[in-house]
Protein backbone atom coordinates (compact mmCIF):
# COMPACT_ATOMS: atom_id res chain seq x y z
CA UNK A 1 0.00 0.00 0.00
CA UNK A 2 2.55 2.65 -1.04
CA UNK A 3 -0.14 5.33 -1.65
CA UNK A 4 -1.91 4.93 1.70
CA UNK A 5 -1.35 7.63 4.29
CA UNK A 6 1.13 6.89 7.02
CA UNK A 7 -0.63 6.53 10.36
CA UNK A 8 2.42 7.84 12.20
CA UNK A 9 2.73 10.94 10.03
CA UNK A 10 -1.01 11.59 10.00
CA UNK A 11 -1.32 11.36 13.79
CA UNK A 12 1.74 13.56 14.25
CA UNK A 13 0.44 16.20 11.83
CA UNK A 14 -3.00 16.15 13.43
CA UNK A 15 -1.53 16.51 16.92
CA UNK A 16 0.60 19.46 15.77
CA UNK A 17 -2.39 21.10 14.08
CA UNK A 18 -4.47 20.71 17.25
CA UNK A 19 -1.68 22.07 19.45
CA UNK A 20 -1.23 25.15 17.22
CA UNK A 21 -4.98 25.81 17.17
CA UNK A 22 -5.17 25.45 20.95
CA UNK A 23 -2.18 27.76 21.45
CA UNK A 24 -3.91 30.37 19.24
CA UNK A 25 -7.18 30.03 21.10
CA UNK A 26 -5.51 30.27 24.52
CA UNK A 27 -3.44 33.26 23.38
CA UNK A 28 -6.57 35.06 22.16
CA UNK A 29 -8.02 34.62 25.65
CA UNK A 30 -4.83 35.79 27.34
CA UNK A 31 -4.17 32.36 28.85
CA UNK A 32 -0.43 31.68 29.09
CA UNK A 33 -0.53 27.91 29.54
CA UNK A 34 0.75 25.07 27.40
CA UNK A 35 -1.77 22.60 25.97
CA UNK A 36 -0.50 19.87 28.36
CA UNK A 37 -1.08 22.21 31.31
CA UNK A 38 -4.65 22.80 30.12
CA UNK A 39 -5.07 19.03 30.03
CA UNK A 40 -3.90 18.81 33.65
CA UNK A 41 -6.39 21.50 34.68
CA UNK A 42 -9.15 19.63 32.88
CA UNK A 43 -8.25 16.37 34.64
CA UNK A 44 -8.03 17.97 38.08
CA UNK A 45 -11.37 19.71 37.42
CA UNK A 46 -13.05 16.41 36.60
CA UNK A 47 -11.20 14.33 39.24
CA UNK A 48 -10.80 16.52 42.32
CA UNK A 49 -8.41 14.86 44.75
CA UNK A 50 -6.41 13.16 42.01
CA UNK A 51 -2.70 12.62 42.69
CA UNK A 52 0.27 13.33 40.41
CA UNK A 53 0.84 9.62 39.80
CA UNK A 54 -2.71 9.22 38.50
CA UNK A 55 -2.25 12.29 36.28
CA UNK A 56 0.89 10.70 34.87
CA UNK A 57 -0.98 7.48 34.12
CA UNK A 58 -3.91 9.26 32.47
CA UNK A 59 -1.71 11.49 30.30
CA UNK A 60 0.99 8.98 29.40
CA UNK A 61 3.69 11.21 30.88
CA UNK A 62 6.16 10.39 33.64
CA UNK A 63 5.58 11.69 37.15
CA UNK A 64 8.61 14.04 37.02
CA UNK A 65 7.19 15.76 33.95
CA UNK A 66 3.79 16.08 35.61
CA UNK A 67 5.44 17.59 38.69
CA UNK A 68 7.27 20.17 36.52
CA UNK A 69 4.09 21.05 34.65
CA UNK A 70 2.14 21.41 37.91
CA UNK A 71 4.75 23.77 39.42
CA UNK A 72 3.51 27.02 37.85
CA UNK A 73 -0.14 26.06 38.40
CA UNK A 74 0.57 25.49 42.08
CA UNK A 75 2.70 28.64 42.40
CA UNK A 76 -0.06 30.76 40.83
CA UNK A 77 -2.61 29.24 43.20
CA UNK A 78 -4.75 27.59 40.51
CA UNK A 79 -4.15 24.10 41.88
CA UNK A 80 -4.10 23.30 45.58
CA UNK A 81 -2.29 20.43 47.29
CA UNK A 82 -3.42 18.59 50.40
CA UNK A 83 -2.30 15.42 52.14
CA UNK A 84 -4.20 12.30 51.17
CA UNK A 85 -6.08 11.16 54.31
CA UNK A 86 -5.55 7.51 53.30
CA UNK A 87 -1.80 7.92 52.66
CA UNK A 88 -0.05 10.95 54.15
CA UNK A 89 2.87 10.55 51.74
CA UNK A 90 0.65 11.27 48.75
CA UNK A 91 -0.67 14.71 47.80
CA UNK A 92 -4.21 15.22 46.52
CA UNK A 93 -4.81 17.95 43.95
CA UNK A 94 -7.84 20.18 43.60
CA UNK A 95 -8.69 23.49 41.97
CA UNK A 96 -8.92 26.84 43.70
CA UNK A 97 -11.66 29.28 42.66
CA UNK A 98 -9.26 30.90 40.17
CA UNK A 99 -8.23 27.45 38.96
CA UNK A 100 -11.87 26.51 38.37
CA UNK A 101 -12.42 29.64 36.25
CA UNK A 102 -9.22 28.98 34.32
CA UNK A 103 -10.13 25.32 33.83
CA UNK A 104 -13.53 26.26 32.44
CA UNK A 105 -11.91 28.59 29.90
CA UNK A 106 -9.34 25.94 28.96
CA UNK A 107 -11.97 23.21 28.64
CA UNK A 108 -14.02 25.46 26.36
CA UNK A 109 -10.97 26.24 24.19
CA UNK A 110 -9.98 22.56 24.00
CA UNK A 111 -13.55 21.53 23.12
CA UNK A 112 -13.74 24.13 20.32
CA UNK A 113 -10.46 22.94 18.81
CA UNK A 114 -11.56 19.31 18.93
CA UNK A 115 -14.95 20.13 17.42
CA UNK A 116 -13.25 22.00 14.57
CA UNK A 117 -10.64 19.34 13.86
CA UNK A 118 -13.11 16.45 13.97
CA UNK A 119 -15.98 18.28 12.23
CA UNK A 120 -15.55 16.27 8.98
CA UNK A 121 -16.47 13.09 10.89
CA UNK A 122 -19.95 11.84 11.69
CA UNK A 123 -20.77 11.05 15.31
CA UNK A 124 -20.43 7.34 14.55
CA UNK A 125 -17.00 7.90 13.01
CA UNK A 126 -15.89 9.92 16.07
CA UNK A 127 -16.93 7.04 18.32
CA UNK A 128 -15.08 4.60 16.06
CA UNK A 129 -11.88 6.68 16.09
CA UNK A 130 -12.05 7.07 19.87
CA UNK A 131 -12.64 3.34 20.31
CA UNK A 132 -9.71 2.42 18.08
CA UNK A 133 -7.35 4.86 19.81
CA UNK A 134 -8.43 3.56 23.24
CA UNK A 135 -7.68 0.05 22.00
CA UNK A 136 -4.13 1.15 21.15
CA UNK A 137 -3.71 2.86 24.53
CA UNK A 138 -4.90 -0.20 26.42
CA UNK A 139 -2.83 -2.78 24.53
Amino acid sequence: MPNSPSLELTLSALRNQMRQALNRSLGEQGIALSPPQTQLLQLVASHSGICAKALAERTGRDKATITRMLGPLLAQGHILRSADPADGRRQCLSLSASGQQLAEACIKARRQVHETVFSPLSEAEKVQVATLLEKCLNR
